[in-house]
């Protein structure tokens, strides 16, 4: 059993490829709020129709709802230049505060900032692409390329160039 923090993205599609429930039996699912309540509404399925994602019924069941401050938000964003906290979600913000401070949890994301700002954070050991996590659990779906291993770790591997490189952080002798 992993101990999970979702992306809105993986969510949406763990829901999209009918899977959600197999991940919620086999894992320990933790829901940052912000993406819990304001970035997980629908998915579509391959007609474009629209299907409601309501998770309200599932905290404290089968997911579990964690937060973080305001205070921790703005201290998590002052780390990073403005280019980069601009690429970064509020929902990933949140996640990433969170797995600062739970390192036995593992953030499966979809999103390049998100998954850059965990080599920037020195965080790579707790990141896991959307494939790993789908192989892990058991399952084998036709994926697209966001969601491979190939993608995750080039963009760890830029994440981990851009913090060599001091990009994307501020600089510590500047303010």
């Amino acid at each position: 059993m992993l101990l999970l923090f979702l992306d809105a993205d993986v969510i949406i599609d763990l829901h999209r490829l009918s899977v959600w429930e197999h991940i919620i039996k086999n894992h320990k699912v933790h829901i940052p709020s912000i993406i819990l309540h304001k970035e997980t509404y629908y998915y579509e399925d391959k007609r474009g129709i629209r299907h409601p994602i309501d998770l309200e019924k599932e905290i404290g069941v089968t997911i579990y709802e964690l937060s973080c401050s305001a205070e921790e938000l703005l201290s998590f964003k002052e780390q990073f230049d403005r280019v980069f906290q601009e690429e970064l979600h509020d929902g990933e913000k949140e996640a990433l505060v969170l797995l600062q401070k739970q390192e036995d949890r593992l953030l499966c994301t979809c999103d390049h900032a998100a998954i850059k700002a965990l080599a920037l954070l020195d965080l790579t050991e707790q990141g896991i692409s959307f494939e790993n996590l789908l192989k892990k659990t058991g399952i084998n779906k036709k994926l697209e390329f966001k969601h491979t291993e190939k993608r995750f770790k080039r963009c760890l591997s830029e994440g981990s160039i851009m913090r060599i490189q001091e990009r994307g952080v501020k600089k510590k002798n500047k303010e």
